[in-house]
C-alpha cells in the first residue's frame, strides 16, 4: 500500500527578543511593546508547534535518543491465536533483527494494562478496545493483523434458525461479558441488520457452559471466539448465521489490531515503528506458513487446541489486510458504536481517527540511526 512517509525530525523553539531604546521617555512603552511583542511571538509559535507536530512526528533526532531505546519493550499476551502475529515475530527473531528485547507479559486485563504502562503494546480486538479508548484509556491502534475472530453460533439441529432476525424474543449469550467483545459484536450484527436489539435477551454464559445451555435450551444463540467454535463447528454441533470472518460485511475488517501505550508511541516513535514493524512480519510469516506457524506456537505454549483445529482456523483469517483497511474499519466501528449509543456523538468519526489512529509498520515513520 502507498503510505505517507513522516520525516522523524527535531522540533526546534525559541523566544526572539525584543530591544529596547535607550531614549528614556520611551523606555516604559517600549517595554512594554517589548512584552507585548514576545507574547505573541511565543503565542504564534506554539499555534505553528500545534501545526507541525503531527501524529507520528519524532521528537528525537535518532533512534538511539529516543527514552525506551535500548529498554526491553513490555509486550502483553495470551495464547489466543489472534496473537500468533507478535508471538512468531519474538519466536523467529524479527524483534532482535531490528535490535529490540521483548518482555512478554502475561495479562488477562489489558487494557488497563495498556492504558497504564503496564505493557507498553499487545495484539486485541477493535471490538474491545475501542469503546474504552473513546472514554479515556491511555492507547491507540496502529498495525492492522487480520479479519474473523467471532461469529455468531446456533446449534445445528435448529433449523428454523438461520439468520439475525430469526433470534428476537429469543436468547443469546455472550461468553465475556456485557460491554465486551462479544456483546459488541452481537449488536453490530443487529444493527447491520436492522434487529433491534431490544428484541433479543442478552444472557452471560461461562465459556465453558455454553455448548451445555445452548443443548438444553437455555439459550438459543452465542457469540464465540470461532478459535473456541472450531471443536464443536467440526462435530456439526453448531453452525454460524452471522460471521466476522466470512460475512460480505465485516469479511475486509480488521478484528484483531496492534495497541500501543499512546505515552510510549509519542514519545518513541521510531521504536514503535520497528515494533510494529516486527509484528507485520510476523503476520505474514502466520498467512504463508499456516501449519510450521502452529507448530512453533503451540511449542512455546503460545497456542491452544488441536493443531489441525487450530491450522484451519489460521488459514481462514485474512493476513492480506492493510493499514488502509485498519483505518476503514476503525471509521465503521465508530459509526456503528455511535449509532448504538454505545461511545457519544459529540465527536465527528473523522475527530476519533485523528484522536486514537497511529498506523504504524509499512513505513509511516522514518527510522534514523546513529
Amino acid at each position: 500500500m502507498k503510505n505517507n512517509k513522516l520525516l522523524a525530525v527535531l522540533l526546534l523553539g525559541g523566544l526572539t527578543l525584543v530591544g529596547c531604546g535607550n531614549n528614556a521617555n520611551n523606555q516604559t512603552t517600549d517595554q512594554a511593546n517589548t512584552q507585548t511583542e514576545t507574547k505573541n511571538e511565543v503565542e504564534k509559535e506554539n499555534k505553528t508547534e500545534n501545526k507541525t507536530e503531527d501524529k507520528n512526528v519524532a521528537q528525537a533526532q535518532s533512534l538511539e535518543e529516543e527514552p525506551r531505546y535500548n529498554t526491553p519493550i513490555k509486550m502483553g499476551f495470551d495464547g489466543d491465536l489472534c496473537m500468533a502475529g507478535q508471538n512468531l515475530a519474538e519466536i523467529n527473531g524479527y524483534f532482535k533483527d531490528k535490535g529490540i528485547d521483548i518482555e512478554f507479559i502475561n495479562t488477562q486485563n489489558g487494557k488497563d494494562a495498556l492504558s497504564t504502562g503496564q505493557i507498553d503494546v499487545m495484539t486485541g480486538e477493535f471490538g474491545s478496545l475501542i469503546v474504552p479508548a473513546t472514554k479515556g484509556l491511555n492507547y491507540v491502534f496502529s498495525t492492522a493483523s487480520h479479519s474473523g475472530c467471532k461469529s455468531l453460533y446456533v446449534l445445528n439441529e435448529n433449523t428454523d434458525l438461520q439468520e439475525t432476525s430469526d433470534l428476537a424474543g429469543k436468547s443469546v449469550a455472550v461468553t465475556n461479558g456485557i460491554g465486551n467483545s462479544g456483546h459488541n459484536t452481537l449488536l453490530r450484527f443487529l444493527n447491520h441488520d436492522d434487529v433491534n436489539p431490544k428484541d433479543i435477551k442478552v444472557k452471560p454464559v461461562e465459556k465453558s457452559a455454553v455448548i451445555q445451555s445452548l443443548e438444553k435450551g437455555e439459550i438459543q444463540g452465542a457469540v464465540l471466539d470461532d478459535q473456541f467454535a472450531q471443536e464443536f463447528l467440526q462435530k456439526d454441533i453448531i453452525r454460524p448465521i452471522r460471521s466476522l470472518t466470512s460475512d460480505e460485511d465485516f469479511g475486509k475488517e480488521v478484528c484483531c489490531v496492534a495497541a500501543f501505550n499512546k505515552d510510549f508511541v509519542e514519545n518513541n516513535p521510531m521504536l514503535a515503528e520497528l515494533v510494529a514493524e516486527a509484528i507485520d512480519e510476523g503476520n505474514t510469516f502466520a498467512a504463508e506458513n499456516p501449519e510450521e506457524s502452529i507448530k512453533l506456537l503451540q511449542d512455546k505454549n503460545l497456542a491452544e487446541g488441536d493443531p489441525e483445529v487450530a491450522t484451519d482456523l489460521l488459514k481462514s483469517y485474512d493476513y492480506s489486510l492493510t493499514n488502509e483497511d485498519g483505518e476503514t474499519t476503525i471509521r465503521s466501528y465508530f459509526d456503528d458504536y455511535k449509532e448504538l449509543g454505545l461511545i457519544p456523538a459529540n465527536k465527528s468519526t473523522d475527530e476519533l481517527v485523528e484522536q486514537l489512529w497511529r498506523p504504524l509498520g509499512n513505513g509511516e515513520v522514518d527510522v534514523v540511526r546513529k
